[in-house]
């Protein structure tokens, strides 16, 4: 019968071990069973070293090669050979750099202050330029400063178009994962940049994030069961937002989330990032979109949140509070009119530069100018059409008029569903004549069909047709059948509309 363990082979949190051959802090130790002894522990292990995964939840008693080192240990050196000279050099380097590194805060007068080594973690030099494959502009430093200020991140970064708010998305993950204020990141894009988030998260940061789609679920659960959850597997996602929104996926991602939140010090997720997040603003009237309602569901359960968009004001001031509201709901609330001090609120979350005014400082500096100069008027080009182009064109434009008088009188329904059936050609009528005639062929196919269709079914075939979907071939297919859907709905004209279809 072997003896119960001592007190020194049970790991304690703040301890160094090292298991599965790497180094990691204990940061939790829980008993797994009820027997007096000896008992077994479930240790939760974060590993410090490369970018693979960040933790493991091991049974210390049954895992095998583990090694624990006291916190004020000294080297083995009767046991164990010596560092190599190079990495010893480096690590003198490593640590007269971050001992020497000066900075300037300001001291209790207000004025700055030069100093060496930092006191806190807080006021530590930043470090995320230094760990990424790309030419920091000095502007794209200030999204990161403004970050690091804030006990919970919560930022609206809406640059001008082409000032890299992905780069400083990427500086400011980059820079809370160093300092272990973050493990957990959901990223969120439109389904057509995913891929383009990965690589420049991989390329240009080192990050590695796992893109989470319905293929990748049903392989995930291939591989490891039915059971298998990628909200609960991967600790670091790119997910399209119209994935997410769906029923199903949506109340997968909860179920999770409310299991972790329930009875934990923490929440289940540290960052939400979301690019384009003026799709997903509330409605100024009336009924909120699918999209920002499952904005509303999802964001109680993140720590910190970075919103990106080059359009943060709609108009609609509801809209624009609404969303400041699932950014940060403790300051801001959704309401028709701001206040002074609500504006001065949303200048602590909204970092908001033009190129123009990045050009305006280069001049201030005497320095080039980093933007070409936008021209107030564009430069018209023509380019004619042919004879039978315009006939095309012609003979399309009296259908619209055609269609417009026929449906005047009816009901809203009517009215919407007759604009969609023009809306839809004219869309294909300006893309290509190969395109637009397949779209036409689909429309007379719709006008044979054996029933009309309702003004409910060609509202479906246009949320259809209007989803953002990454399969070409699936995306094709929705606006044939949409052309096809408004042919059958046409039926009803096509008496009244006869020297227009021919």
């Amino acid at each position: 019968m072997s003896a119960p363990p001592s007190s020194s082979d049970i790991p304690r949190v703040g301890m160094i071990a090292t298991v599965r051959n790497r180094r990691g802090l204990v940061v939790s130790v829980d008993p797994f069973d009820a027997r007096p002894e000896p008992r077994l522990h479930l240790v939760r292990v974060e590993y410090t070293d490369g970018d693979g995964a960040q933790e493991d939840t091991i049974l210390w008693e049954r895992e095998r090669h583990r090694v624990l080192l006291e916190p004020t240990a000294m080297p083995r050196v009767d046991a164990e050979p010596s560092m190599p000279a190079s990495d010893f050099d480096a690590l003198v380097r490593a640590t007269r750099w971050s001992a020497l590194t000066p900075f300037v805060r300001p001291d209790a007068s207000g004025s700055p202050e030069r100093r060496g080594a930092a006191d806190t973690p807080a006021e530590l030099p930043i470090a995320s330029p230094f760990f990424g494959a790309v030419q920091v502009e000095d502007f794209q430093l200030v999204p990161l400063l403004r970050a690091l200020q804030m006990p919970r991140v919560s930022l609206l970064l809406a640059d001008d178009v082409g000032l890299g708010k992905t780069i400083e998305a990427g500086l400011i993950l980059t820079e809370l994962l160093l300092r272990r204020r973050i493990r957990r990141v959901l990223v969120l894009t439109p389904a057509s940049l995913r891929k383009q988030w990965q690589q420049e998260m991989r390329d240009k940061f080192s990050l590695s994030f796992d893109v989470v789609d319905r293929d990748e679920t049903h392989a995930l659960q291939g591989r490891l069961g039915l059971d298998a959850n990628p909200w609960r597997t991967f600790p670091r996602i790119i997910a399209s937002y119209y994935y997410l929104r769906q029923p199903d996926v949506l109340e997968q991602f909860l179920a999770v989330c409310r299991a972790q939140a329930a009875g934990a010090y923490q929440l289940p997720w540290d960052l939400l990032v979301v690019d384009e997040a003026h799709n997903l603003m509330p409605s100024s009237f009336g009924a909120d979109s699918e999209l920002a309602k499952m904005l509303r569901a999802i964001s109680p359960y993140f720590e910190h949140k970075l919103f990106l968009t080059a359009t943060p004001h709609n108009g609609h001031t509801r809209s624009f509070t609404g969303l400041l509201e699932q950014l940060d709901p403790v300051r801001f609330t959704q309401k028709s009119e701001i206040t002074d001090a609500e504006r001065m609120r949303v200048e602590d979350v909204l970092v908001r530069r033009l190129k123009s005014e990045i050009n305006a400082l280069d001049d201030k500096l005497k320095r080039p100018r980093r933007f070409a100069d936008r021209f107030a008027e564009g430069i018209p080009l023509y380019f004619p059409r042919s004879g039978r182009e315009h006939a095309v064109v012609d003979a399309f434009a009296e259908l619209r008029t055609a269609l417009k008088r026929e449906t005047a009188s009816r009901k809203d329904a009517d009215r919407t569903a007759g604009s969609f059936a023009v809306e839809v050609l004219g869309k294909r009528l300006l893309s290509c004549p190969s395109t637009f005639a397949e779209s036409w062929y689909r429309f007379k196919l719709g006008l044979a069909e054996a029933e009309a269709a309702s003004a409910s079914e060609v509202s479906a075939a246009r949320r259809a047709s209007e989803e953002e979907i990454d399969d070409d071939r699936e995306r094709e297919g929705r606006a044939q059948h949409a052309a096809r859907t408004a042919g059958a709905w046409l039926q009803p004209f096509a008496a009244a509309l006869a020297p227009q279809i021919p």
